[in-house]
């Protein structure tokens, strides 16, 4: 009877290497969860960077556009004033 009693509480104990396990486990885990949320931030701040160098370079293209319209607007109003008074 005194052996059992004896392994109860050896077995309700927990070792260092256990203990070292329970703690380091998770800690790594948020460790390398906290890594990888950096690194795809990372990726996606330049994915967005990419995407707003292509917009500021739409937004030139379309000022020239609007530019030219604008132009050929004028250039047909000159010539219905002359097919009009003509």
């Amino acid at each position: 009877m005194h052996e059992v009693r004896e392994q109860r509480t050896i077995k309700g104990r927990m070792t260092d290497g256990q203990l070292h396990l329970a703690i380091g486990l998770p800690t790594l885990a948020l460790i390398l969860g906290m890594m990888g949320n950096g690194l795809l931030f990372n990726a996606l701040s330049a994915r967005m960077n990419g995407i707003e160098t292509r917009m500021l370079s739409l937004e030139g293209e379309m000022d020239l556009l609007i530019g030219k319209v604008a132009d050929m607007d004028t250039r047909l109003s000159v010539l219905g004033d002359r097919f009009h008074r003509g």
